[in-house]
């Protein structure tokens, strides 16, 4: 407010002192670009200038704040209003505005209202100048770039004077045709683009030499579209050297302007076909090289060598300048070839899968012909050490040979391996066979047992008889004989009938016998019917002993197979066999 109030006192004392003055003029002017993209800052230069000293003045700027936001200002109060005074001398003042773009579309940044006067106190006649902005997404801008990649005009100058295209120009047409005379170095290409946006590449001085020259003429539209025009410049040579190296024509470059020497190359001059020939030489080597110009108009240096032409191809390795050169010999590797510098250069290969070449080259340095290790994704070589790829190959000899032996010895540990299960499975066939066998034996041998048990407990019956009395006697073999055969029982019962019939004669007799003779004579009968009766078991138990023998020796002839003869170290059955023997 105090400001406004002291612009006011010099506005009304102003007015009481220079009605008679003509008032001095200014101008507010804002700038900046006329095209953001949405997101970017857009930056704004608020300019108030005078052709005469600044006084005291206050204006402000207006936006959009939709299209819009102010992130920072430089005026006084940090924002769009300006007010301040000069000093004397001061006919300018600069304020810089940034906003950020929020949304496409189209807005304007205008002077509001304003106030100005010049150092003297007079107020000043102002002008005032608005920008408009256009706010449009990447897409967007893209989009409006201009795509407009023709020439509008094209002409060749030697000096002063222009030479004819043929064809004449169209901007449709893209390879051009001239000549100009011998001798001409320099040519002066114009072209003139068909939209102020685009660029142009190859325009201006361009140096030539005898013969074709090829110049290319790019023109970049504002989307970055190309479009390339050729002109082919034709130096004319009264007397050109023509030479075909490969199946390709070319000419023999007179002129040293478009040569240049390279490394350990001297320059000096030939004679060739009566004409002198810019060259380059290096004695180390013993090579001369020459320019040859393609019909395309391209120049590269050749080896001359007696009449021959041989492209040149060095290449620079660290601390090599090399020329790849052919083999003298055959080398005991893959034969192949590599790419250098563009050009297909014999070499071999120690392996298919090896990302390395074996090259022949010259060290232009020492003049010295070696076998190089050269690597194509790098570009470096290096000295081919040949013990060295045989003192690998031993190596992976050796463990080739390691291997093979390991997995030899692995093969025959799994033989024997399974040699020993095998045998461990014959082995184990014939213990069960011997256990089958132990086995049936000790059955036969335990129902044996049982008879000679059944036996002895009839025998032990039989010596308890002999203390009881002839009753007892029949009770026992009563009892016992209950279990005998049929046979049996029928022969006890015929020997009790006779037994009953002695007894009733002997009754008849011993009445007229004396009782000591009676006594006499029953135990002489007692002791005969006993001696009967056990002979008769005995020869009873005796069948039933051997018909159980034989019974069990048909069992075990049944169960005893007959076993191979095996000299094995795994005979477990040998005694078995001779024992067989022994009884055959």
């Amino acid at each position: 407010m105090k400001k406004i109030l002291y612009l006011m006192i010099v506005l009304l004392s102003f007015s009481l002192f220079s009605q008679n003055v003509e008032a001095s003029s200014g101008k507010i002017s804002v700038s900046s670009s006329s095209t953001v993209v949405v997101g970017n800052t857009l930056t704004v230069t608020v300019t108030l200038s005078s052709s005469t000293a600044l006084g005291a003045w206050e204006f402000d700027i207006n936006y959009d704040s939709s299209y819009l936001r102010l992130t920072s200002s430089t005026a006084e109060n940090n924002g769009t209003y300006f007010v301040n005074y000069g000093n004397g001398s001061m006919k300018s003042k600069t304020y810089t505005l940034k906003f950020k773009a929020l949304k496409s579309g189209s807005t304007n940044i205008t002077v509001g209202s304003y106030d100005v006067y010049d150092w003297n106190e007079d107020s000043m006649s102002i002008t005032k100048s608005n920008k408009k902005v256009t706010l449009m997404t990447q897409e967007e801008l893209e989009a409006s770039y201009s795509k407009d990649n023709n020439l509008k005009d094209l002409s060749v100058t030697v000096g002063e004077e222009t030479y004819e295209l043929t064809p004449a120009f169209d901007r449709d047409t893209l390879e051009y045709n001239v000549t100009v005379p011998t001798g001409t170095t320099l040519v002066n290409i114009n072209a003139t683009r068909n939209d102020s946006t685009a660029t142009v590449d190859g325009d201006g001085e361009i140096e030539v030499t005898e013969g074709l020259n090829t110049i290319p003429i790019v023109v970049t539209a504002q989307n970055g579209d190309e479009k390339t025009y050729t002109l082919i410049v034709n130096v004319e040579d009264q007397n050109p050297i023509n030479v075909s190296v490969d199946g390709k024509n070319y000419t023999v470059v007179k002129s040293d302007t478009l040569l240049s020497a390279p490394v350990t190359f001297s320059p000096t001059t030939i004679q060739i076909d009566g004409f002198d020939i810019p060259a380059f030489v290096n004695d180390a080597i013993g090579y001369t090289l020459v320019g040859l110009k393609d019909e395309d108009g391209n120049v590269s240096l050749y080896r001359y060598e007696d009449g021959k032409y041989t492209l040149y191809n060095a290449f620079s390795s660290k601390s090599y300048t090399l020329v790849a050169t052919s083999f003298s010999k055959e080398l005991d590797y893959i034969k192949t070839s590599v790419e250098i510098n563009g050009v297909t250069t014999d070499a071999y290969q120690y392996s298919e899968n090896s990302n390395l070449y074996i090259i022949n080259a010259i060290n232009l340095e020492s003049g010295k012909e070696d076998l190089y290790l050269y690597d194509p994704a790098s570009g470096a070589a290096i000295l081919f050490d040949e013990s060295f790829i045989q003192d690998t190959n031993q190596t992976i000899t050796y463990y080739t040979y390691v291997i093979i032996a390991f997995a030899g010895a692995l093969l025959l540990m799994l033989i024997l391996i399974f040699i020993l299960l095998h045998s461990t499975k014959k082995k184990q066939k014939k213990i069960k066979e011997f256990i089958e066998k132990q086995e049936a034996k000790l059955e036969a041998t335990r129902k044996l047992n049982d008879v000679v048990s059944e036996v002895k407990k009839i025998t032990e019956v039989e010596e308890k008889e002999k203390d009881v009395s002839p009753s007892e006697v029949i009770q026992v073999e009563e009892i016992h004989f209950q279990e005998e055969p049929e046979e049996t029982v029928n022969t006890s019962e015929k020997q009790e009938d006779e037994n009953t019939e002695i007894k009733d004669e002997e009754k008849e007799e011993n009445t007229k016998k004396s009782k000591k003779e009676l006594k006499k004579e029953r135990k002489e009968a007692k002791r005969k019917a006993k001696e009967e009766k056990k002979l008769k078991k005995e020869a009873f138990f005796q069948d039933e002993v051997d018909a159980t023998e034989a019974k069990l020796e048909d069992e075990i002839k049944n169960i005893d197979h007959p076993v191979e003869e095996d000299t094995g170290v795994y005979d477990i059955f040998e005694d078995d066999r001779k024992k067989n023997k022994k009884k055959k």
